[in-house]
């Protein structure tokens, strides 16, 4: 009988320590859970105060362009086109790479998974349509800037101010060009970076 007791004795105790156990693997778990989605918010968090910049290009543009605008004397149109073309990609920047903190710390990861997947797709549409209207806006600048120096008249100096425009045009573009497919690009990693995480936090569970 005194066995049996000891027995059942040594059964709770090897019940309640499991009991404990398990308790504490499923605090870590989720500690490890919160951890891991606090890493993919902060790996995110970039692209966000991107967003933010974007916003900030159009006010900047629509003064820079201005002073070459009346020196040159370059068509309204091409002004208004400019402002268009920067506003419009910014707000689409806005919307196509907003994330929230309760998409990474509530939320559930992969429909998160499948919003980047889709953002990542939104995101070559946006670069390919850009790069076909900064072509069509590149070229037409360059006309307008070329026209304004040789149609001025003699002993003008807006021939030679007109080339140094053309040059900083140049130098500018392929900056912003190289500057544009690096942010791409990155935006690009940190997406599957964030993906793949979700995906092996998936196979783990």
């Amino acid at each position: 009988m005194e066995t049996t007791n000891n027995n059942m004795q040594e059964m709770e105790q090897m019940r309640s320590q499991l009991n404990l156990l398990k308790q504490k693997l499923d605090k870590q778990e989720i500690v490890n859970d919160r951890l891991m989605r606090q890493s993919m918010r902060q790996k995110m968090s970039w692209i966000n105060k991107y967003r933010w910049l974007a916003l900030l290009a159009i006010p900047v543009v629509a003064l820079c362009f201005l002073p070459m605008t009346f020196q040159l004397g370059l068509s309204w149109w091409l002004y208004g086109f400019t402002v268009l073309f920067v506003a419009v990609d910014a707000v689409l920047d806005w919307h196509v790479n907003r994330t929230s903190d309760r998409d990474f710390m509530r939320g559930n990861l992969m429909e998160t998974a499948q919003r980047l997947t889709r953002m990542k797709q939104i995101r070559n549409q946006q670069l390919l349509f850009g790069m076909i209207v900064l072509v069509v806006w590149m070229g037409w600048l360059v006309f307008e800037v070329y026209m304004a120096g040789h149609s001025a008249p003699a002993g003008s100096d807006l021939l030679p101010v007109s080339w140094c425009y053309l040059g900083g045009i140049f130098v500018g573009g392929v900056i912003g060009l190289i500057l544009g497919l690096k942010i791409f690009f990155k935006m690009q990693r940190t997406n599957d970076e964030i993906i793949d995480q979700i995906e092996e936090m998936e196979i783990e569970k």
